[in-house]
């Protein structure tokens, strides 16, 4: 089974480096002891992980997938008889008998492997001390409802997760070993091979991930790279735990950052999404409401209405929520030219009426709704905190905003980037929505090039076009040395959203919507996640 685990994997990465024949000459024999690489593919379901302990109790489950394990050649092993379409040719190795081997599902106990599996020959090595450069442990779903993997939801549009699915799904952490780790330069060497070693830590839900603070000195015993990272591939929310594919990979917030805070606690640093901290002040959204009095933000005027104060009187909350709108408007209005606006919307030219409510900790652009009026306003906030099984505290009150389409830009700074330096975009796209934002539910769209921007959207205002792009660079500039403050580490990768506008011939208006964390989707963009695993295994490894 280690040997079709080895096959299964080879088939989704790179070949294995061509050994020197001069190296291959030599006989082994039988009973000699070597290191073979093992590979438990994340993406089958029945893959055979090495177990770090001899029980398997309740609660969290910390399983091996790939490293370099001690065994010894079950028979001869001579490599010019070696016949890579042939594997009675490759190498017969029998795992250590202190190896114990178990599915990921479950709570039985691992066993010895009992018989010699065939391994190709560049997966195996001579003995040797030398740890790898790199541990990497997933924080990953282990529940009853499995994530929905790449295009599994029935919705493919623009907006989708595309080839490797979402972060949380078994398929894009398997990509990511395979065209990422197996593929990086100082993590593949000409010998003595991969330089690495993954485990994953299952949860089944919020109650496993409360007891990883107690675990995490132990898992970083467990570790031998010189380097050592964790990848939380789950979304903290503020719901409480459901049963459904729709809610699979969801922990409650608070239990979700204690984890990660300990591991960091215990040396092993967060290299995805994003450290602690920072990757709770990106998806809180809280950022909405403080950064909008900052004119070099660009934001929509914004405030946050706690939910005693919504659901015990929603009509004052919601008298005082849009006059603290009101006055960020007066002190911070938009450039006025040419006709311009103080604000972004036409609609509350005499005074903020219309606007959206959204819940900080949601996805996917779900839970956020449209009001338009005070009473409207009152109602909207109450329903959305009041929904069943709903935990947030707060909820995000903005004023509305005009726009034609949003515009989407990738940053991966350098990782000696430095935010004096202005950092360009790696990429930008377009998009437009559909759907309403009535019920608060998920909306697709729709990518536009630049040609359908100039044809559907602009009347050919090329000039335009390259406004908006110079003023999203310029403003993100700012936005990126802000997430600096609370995280020295640059970001290794952010998206950021804005709203563009038309005016008039050469005139847009460009207005910030969001943050976007890495491994959020990235819309049509191919070649975008395995960009984005590089660059987050190139900053844990500086």
């Amino acid at each position: 089974m280690v040997a079709q685990d080895v096959k299964r994997s080879r088939s989704r990465s790179r070949s294995p480096p061509a050994t020197p024949t001069s190296k291959r000459e030599a006989l082994l024999q039988k009973k000699s002891k070597v290191q073979f690489f093992h590979v438990a593919d994340p993406a089958r379901k029945h893959a055979l992980y090495v177990c770090p302990t001899r029980t398997a109790g309740r609660g969290p489950r910390l399983l091996q997938s790939h490293g370099w394990l001690e065994g010894s050649l079950e028979e001869d092993y001579c490599p010019r008889k070696f016949d890579a379409s042939n594997r009675d040719t490759w190498p017969l190795i029998l795992p250590s008998s202190d190896l114990l081997f178990a599915e990921r599902s479950g709570a039985k106990p691992g066993v010895p492997c009992v018989e010699g599996k065939r391994v190709h020959p560049d997966y195996m090595r001579k003995p040797r001390a030398q740890a790898p450069l790199l541990s990497l442990v997933f924080v990953r779903w282990g529940g009853e409802d499995a994530v929905w993997g790449p295009n599994d939801s029935g919705e493919q549009n623009d907006g989708d997760w595309g080839a490797f699915g979402s972060p949380a799904c078994d398929e894009y952490m398997s990509c990511l070993v395979s065209e990422a780790m197996m593929k990086h330069p100082r993590l593949v060497g000409e010998e003595p091979g991969f330089n690495f070693e993954v485990y994953s830590l299952f949860a089944r839900n919020s109650l496993d991930v409360a007891l990883m603070p107690s675990l995490a000195p132990w898992i970083e015993a467990c570790l031998k790279g010189v380097k050592r990272t964790s990848f939380w591939m789950m979304w903290p929310s503020e719901w409480e735990d459901c049963r459904g594919a729709d809610y699979a990979a969801y922990i409650e917030r608070h239990t979700f950052f204690g984890g990660m805070r300990a591991f960091e606690a215990a040396g092993i640093r967060t290299g995805f999404p994003h450290p602690a901290d920072q990757y709770e002040q990106i998806v809180s959204k809280a950022w909405m409401a403080t950064l909008s009095l900052q004119p070099q933000a660009r934001l929509p005027a914004g405030t946050m209405v706690s939910k005693g104060i919504a659901l015990s009187n929603p009509k004052a909350a919601a008298q005082q929520a849009l006059a603290t709108l009101e006055y960020i408007r007066s002190q911070n209005p938009f450039p006025i030219e040419s006709g311009e606006l103080p604000g972004p919307s036409a609609v509350n030219r005499d005074g903020i009426k219309k606007g959206v409510v959204k819940l900080g900790w949601s996805w996917e652009a779900r839970y956020v709704v449209i009001f338009r009026d005070e009473d409207d306003l009152a109602i909207k906030m109450t329903e959305l905190l009041a929904t069943p099984g709903c935990l947030a505290s707060t909820c995000i009150v903005q004023e509305w905003v005009d726009f034609d389409f949003e515009m989407r830009l990738y940053f991966l700074p350098p990782v000696d980037w430095i935010p004096t330096q202005k950092l360009k975009p790696t990429r930008v796209e377009c998009n437009a929505w559909s759907g309403s934002m009535d019920n608060g539910q998920r909306r697709n769209f729709h990518k536009l090039s630049r040609e359908d921007v100039l044809e559907k959207y602009w009347e050919q205002d090329d000039e335009a076009f390259k406004s908006a792009k110079k003023q999203a660079v310029n403003i993100s500039q700012y936005l990126i040395g802000w997430l600096t403050l609370n995280e020295a580490q640059p970001v290794p990768m952010i998206r950021m959203d804005f709203m563009l506008l038309r005016l008039g011939p050469g005139k847009v208006r460009v207005v910030f919507g969001e943050y976007c964390e890495m491994g959020a989707c990235c819309l049509g963009w191919k070649e975008g996640p395995p960009t984005i695993w590089r660059a987050a295994l190139d900053s844990v490894l500086k």
